[in-house]
C-alpha cells in the first residue's frame, strides 16, 4: 500500500514539494507526487484522489488554496494542507486551509513548511500503527511462505501434467528446468527478478547494481542442476517511461552481470503499466529475466547422487543478495535512514545495494578440475530450506564462518529468532555445494581462488529432509 500522495496545485509549488519528498525519503516513508489544480482541474484530481491507496494525503496550495478541502470532500483519509507564500506573504493560503467547514478536516502546518507536513504524515502512519509494529517475521512483514508453498502445489499439478511427452529433466520446484532436445543436449531455463530490493533501488535513486541482482538469481539457479548460462533475456515493467539516466544505470548492471558469467543479452521486454506498477517513490518499476543454459544430460545435477558423509562446503555471499528485503526494508528503516552510516562504516543504501554475487566461474573451476558434484543450492527465498532440494537426508552444519553485521542488525532490531533468520537470509552463505568428502580439500582450494570458503557440515542419513544448523541450535524441515 502506498503511505502518502503529495498533490501540488501548480509546477511552481516543486521548491515545496521537494522539502516534502526529501524529508520522506529520509524516514524511508513511500509516496507518489502529482500536479493538479483545484480549479483548473477539478476532474483530475478527483481521479486521482479516488484511485490512490495513501494512507496519508499531503496538498501543497497557496492564494486561495482550494485544493486542501477539495481533497478532504472527496476521501476519508486525513489531509494535510501545506500554504504557500504568495501576494499576501503566504497569509491568504493559511487562513483558507484552516478554515475548513465541519466536516470536511485538514490539517494544516505552517507556510512554505512542507519538512513539517512529512513529519506529521509519518506520525499519523505510526498511529495507525504502519510504522509502530516492527515485524518479527517474513509473514508479519507480509510473505507469508507457506501460503506461498500452498498456492505453488496448485500450479504443480498443472506443470507437471505438461511434462508429458517432453524429456524433462527434474520434477517441479526444483531451481531450474531442463528438456533433451536430442541425445546430447539438454536445454534449461530459470527466471526470477529482483523483488522488493527495487524498492531500495528507488528511495536510495541508485540503480547500478539492481541489473546484476537480476542476471545473478537467474543464472545462479540454472548451475545448480549442472546447466551453463549461454543467455540472457530481461523484463521491465514500468509505471511510466524512464528518464534516460536511470535507464542508463540499469542497462549497466545487466550488462555487468551477463559479462561476469560470459553470457550475451539476447533482448527483452520494456512494458509500461501504468494501471498495475506503483512506486515507493519516483517512477516505478520490476525487473525480472530469464536465463537459458545447456548441459549433456549425464551432467545433470538434482542431488540423488549426494551420498551419507559427503561434505557440504558454504561460499560466502556479499550480504544480503535479493531475498528477504521485505522484512530487511522494514526492520532496518525503523532506526536508520538510507544515508546514514552502519555501525560498520557503511551507508545504508550501499550496504543494502551491494549486488547479488554471481557463482557460475565458481561452478565452472570446479568441473573443469574434474570435481564430483552431488548437489548445489543457491540460498535464496526460504534460505538454508533449500538444501532440502538435495534430497531426503540430514545437512548437519557444525559450523559457520562469522555471520555479516548486517544480519546481526537485522535480527537485534527486529527481535527475530534464530530459526527465522536462517529461514529467510542467507546468513554469509550464498552457495552450498556438497562433494565427497574424499575431494572436499581439492574443491574448497579451487573454490577459494574465487572466493571464501568453508567446509560446514556433512551429509548423515535421515528418513526426512532435515537442515540442523548446529551452532545456532536451528533444526529446518
Amino acid at each position: 500500500m502506498l503511505d502518502v500522495l503529495i498533490v501540488s496545485g501548480s509546477k511552481s509549488d516543486n521548491e515545496i514539494v521537494k522539502k516534502v519528498t526529501d524529508t520522506l525519503t529520509d524516514l524511508g516513508i513511500k509516496y507518489v507526487a502529482e500536479v493538479a489544480s483545484a480549479h483548473r482541474e477539478p476532474e483530475k484530481v478527483r481521479k486521482i484522489v479516488k484511485s490512490t491507496g495513501a494512507s496519508v494525503i499531503i496538498a501543497i496550495a497557496g492564494l486561495s488554496a482550494a485544493l486542501p478541502g477539495f481533497i478532504a470532500s472527496l476521501t476519508p483519509a486525513p489531509v494535510i494542507g501545506v500554504p504557500v507564500s504568495a501576494a499576501l506573504g503566504g497569509l491568504d493560503s493559511l487562513l483558507s486551509i484552516a478554515q475548513m467547514p465541519k466536516g470536511v478536516p485538514v490539517a494544516t502546518v505552517g507556510i512554505d513548511n512542507g519538512q513539517n507536513a512529512a513529519h506529521l504524515a509519518a506520525r499519523i502512519l505510526r498511529a495507525g500503527g504502519e510504522y509502530t509494529r516492527i515485524p518479527r517475521t517474513y509473514a508479519e512483514a507480509g510473505v507469508d511462505e507457506k501460503a506461498i508453498e500452498e498456492s505453488l502445489k496448485i500450479m504443480g499439478d498443472y506443470v507437471r501434467e505438461s511434462f508429458q511427452g517432453s524429456l524433462v529433466g527434474h520434477d517441479y520446484g526444483h531451481f531450474a528446468n531442463t528438456v533433451q532436445i536430442n541425445d546430447d543436449i539438454c536445454l534449461g531455463m530459470s527466471t526470477d527478478g529482483v523483488g522488493s530490493k527495487v524498492l531500495i533501488a528507488q528511495l536510495a535513486e541508485k540503480f547500478d547494481t539492481i541489473g546484476i541482482d537480476c542476471v545473478a538469481m537467474n543464472v545462479n539457479d540454472l548451475i545448480c542442476i549442472g546447466l551453463d548460462p549461454i543467455a540472457f533475456v530481461d523484463y521491465l515493467a514500468l509505471h511510466s517511461t524512464l528518464p534516460a539516466p536511470i535507464m542508463e544505470q540499469i542497462g549497466e548492471g545487466l550488462l555487468k552481470g551477463c559479462q561476469q558469467c560470459g553470457i550475451p543479452i539476447l533482448g527483452g521486454e520494456t512494458a509500461l503499466l501504468p494501471d498495475i506498477i506503483r512506486a515507493a517513490q519516483g517512477v516505478g518499476m520490476d525487473l525480472a529475466g530469464t536465463a537459458v543454459g545447456i548441459s549433456h544430460p549425464h551432467e545433470l545435477i538434482d542431488g540423488s547422487a549426494i551420498m551419507v558423509g559427503d561434505a557440504i562446503l558454504g561460499i560466502q555471499s556479499s550480504g544480503l543478495h535479493s531475498n528477504g528485503f521485505t522484512l530487511a526494508r522494514k526492520v532496518i528503516l525503523t532506526e536508520y535512514r538510507m544515508n546514514q552510516l552502519l555501525p560498520w562504516g557503511e551507508r545504508v543504501d550501499n550496504e543494502l545495494l551491494r549486488p547479488t554475487k554471481i557463482y557460475v566461474n565458481h561452478i565452472r573451476s570446479l568441473k573443469e578440475n574434474g570435481i564430483d558434484l552431488r548437489g548445489i543450492a543457491h540460498i535464496t527465498g526460504n534460505a538454508f530450506k533449500k538444501l532440502l532440494r538435495l534430497g531426503k537426508h540430514r545437512f548437519r552444519i557444525q559450523r559457520l564462518p562469522d555471520i555479516p553485521p548486517i544480519f546481526s542488525l537485522i535480527q537485534r532490531i527486529g527481535d527475530i529468532s534464530n530459526s527465522e533468520m536462517f529461514s529467510t537470509f542467507n546468513m554469509g552463505i550464498g552457495m552450498v555445494v556438497v562433494v565427497p568428502d574424499d575431494e572436499k580439500d581439492n574443491a574448497l582450494e579451487i573454490l577459494r581462488k574465487h572466493d571464501e570458503t568453508t567446509a560446514i557440515g556433512v551429509v548423515e542419513e535421515s528418513v526426512q529432509g532435515v537442515v540442523d544448523i548446529e551452532p545456532f541450535g536451528v533444526t529446518l524441515e
